[in-house]
Parts: structure tokens; sequence; C-alpha cells
């Protein structure tokens, strides 16, 4: 032997690993006065992101990772918002255009748009997005009362609404949207 240490050859952590990580980070430097106001004003940290006109957030633990949209293989025989599949290191991953299956319109993918994967059982989804637009947090002072003001294709998948800067935000629901009906019969 050398005498030499072992080169440790870890993969680089991932993107998402890192945004968690930097959350917790923060968090931990927030004096603690201010970490219990925003506790007590039921401030959340979400991702939010845009889908067509409407400005959707989930919360952390919803969600798996954020990537880029990779190529997708198409399946003969499903409806036009189940996009196709998509191999995601090594395992199969279902892609929904997720605007198409709300309101039948599809999503022409730009450079900005992602796919956000959230997991149900042992299934993988990679929900396509216009645009990631990072982390926000909202307290219940900004929590809309009722959802009536919500788009009647998004009613049954949104959970709360909050107004911030003259525009809605729209907590999505993922596991009552992974376990609908509509969502469960993609054949044609």
């Amino acid at each position: 032997m050398s005498g030499e240490e072992p080169v440790n050859k870890e993969l680089s952590p991932h993107p998402f690993d890192l945004l968690l990580d930097i959350d917790k980070r923060a968090g931990s430097r927030v004096p603690p006065k201010v970490a219990e106001v925003a506790r007590s004003a039921g401030m959340r940290g979400r991702l939010v992101f845009r889908l067509g006109v409407w400005n959707l957030m989930l919360a952390m633990q919803d969600m798996s990772e954020i990537i880029p949209v990779p190529r997708v293989t198409q399946v003969p025989g499903v409806k036009s918002w189940l996009m196709g599949i998509a191999n995601l290191r090594g395992a199969v991953m279902s892609v929904v255009d997720l605007r198409e299956f709300f309101d039948g319109k599809s999503t022409i993918p730009t450079p900005n748009s992602r796919l956000v994967v959230v997991r149900s059982g042992e299934w993988s989804y990679g929900l396509l997005v216009d645009e990631v637009i990072g982390m926000r947090y909202f307290g219940l002072e900004k929590k809309l009362p009722t959802l009536n003001a919500i788009d009647a294709k998004l009613h049954s998948y949104v959970t709360e609404a909050f107004e911030s800067e003259n525009q809605l935000w729209l907590a999505l629901n993922v596991s009552g949207l992974l376990n609908a009906p509509e969502f469960l019969d993609a054949a044609n």
C-alpha cells in the first residue's frame, strides 16, 4: 500500500436535495423568535410553478424532484394528456401534460418547462409544467376563506388558495389528483 487515502467517489448531490439542504440550513439560521412567529402565522414554504394562467404550488413532501423534460416515448391507446413514458435513472415514469389534463389545452414545452416528479405508491409521474418559479411562503392572512374564486376545472384538485401580489396561488392536492378516477383512467 502506498499509504494514500482512498478516493471517495460519491455521486454529486441531486439539485433537489441541495434545495432541501439550503432550505433546512436557512431555517436553522432564522432567529428563534422569527421562526416562532412564522410558525404561529401558519407560514409554510411551497414549491410554486406556472401552468398556463395558473400559479400552482406543492408542499415539498408531495414531490420527489424537479427535472428538465426528458425524451418521452409515446404509448398507443392512451388519452392525449398522458404524453407517454420516460426513463428516470432506469425506472419507468409516466409523463403527464398537467395543463391538458385540467383544461384540454396542450402545453408546448419551452426551455423553462420542467417535470415535477411525484409518486403514488410504486409509481412515478412527471407532471409537465410551464415553469418552476421557486419557493414561496404564505401566511394564514393571505389564505382565501373559500375556494369560490377557483377555476371550475381545478376546483376538485385544489385544497386551499392564497392571494398575494394581486395573484391567486393555488395549493394542488397531489394525492387527490393521483387517485382521481379520471386520472387513473388514461386509456382511450
